[in-house]
């Protein structure tokens, strides 16, 4: 019996079906690790970035919460001492009073920082301009997600009317969050911070530009480092 058209389409399928499994394997392999500051960033940056086209498995993104800016430079250090040593970085972290700490130190062709938010926002009790991941949203809907069930304590969540009459967004948001529970007899320690994110993900209409802008890094930094098949092989001459 002959080989039919429906065999050699069929052979065809399998190869290709074959191949992405190949390639989603290799993206893998060949990651590009994303290192977030905290939980909120971790919550929301992949819904964020799948808005704005990344697609993490297909692109072998791969997000690493190194938990607060001063663990930082150990994270990449433990990275570097690992088999994905050779793989590329682009590390995000607060353009906060903490994170302007981490400014002109990393030194590495391999890592690509990125300051969230991507423009300043906010002024510090220093002058010194910058934000965090919370102010890289818009007011509205900083405000709108705090005071949801969960975010924030039960008692002040029916003062969003109050809060929004004393809220300044040129100052910290967190901090006037915290005050403005503490006077309305609430706990300030109730902040959930990971609710918020996810309710700012959810809530946002348009993405933050420091979001877009990300994206492009992101895609940029893949274009540079394609992922290739593990039978592509360079001959040199």
């Amino acid at each position: 019996m002959g080989t039919t058209i429906e065999d050699i389409q069929y052979d065809e399928m399998l190869s290709e079906i074959h191949f992405e499994a190949v390639m989603k394997n290799e993206a893998k392999k060949q990651c590009i690790y994303l290192f977030v500051e905290g939980h909120s960033e971790e919550a929301a940056f992949v819904s964020l970035l799948e808005d704005c086209g990344i697609d993490f498995e297909t692109d072998g993104i791969i997000i690493a919460n190194y938990n607060g800016a001063g663990n930082l430079g150990h994270a990449i250090r433990l990275l570097r001492n690992t088999l994905s040593h050779d793989r590329p970085i682009i590390a995000t972290y607060d353009d906060d009073l903490e994170g302007k700490k981490l400014d002109g130190t990393i030194n590495d062709p391999l890592i690509t920082t990125f300051k969230i938010p991507s423009s300043p926002v906010v002024i510090y009790k220093d002058n010194s301009k910058g934000g965090s991941f919370q102010e890289s949203f818009t007011p509205d809907c900083f405000v709108t997600s705090c005071f949801k069930p969960k975010a924030i304590d039960q008692k002040v969540l029916e003062k969003e009317t109050d809060f929004r009459k004393i809220f300044d967004p040129s100052k910290p948001w967190i901090s006037q969050l915290a005050q403005f529970i503490s006077k309305h007899g609430g706990n300030p320690g109730s902040i959930n911070k990971v609710v918020i994110a996810e309710n700012m993900a959810s809530e946002v209409d348009v993405v933050p530009d420091t979001y877009v802008e990300l994206a492009r890094v992101i895609t940029s930094i893949r274009a540079k480092n394609p992922i290739k098949h593990p039978d592509e092989v360079e001959l040199k001459i």
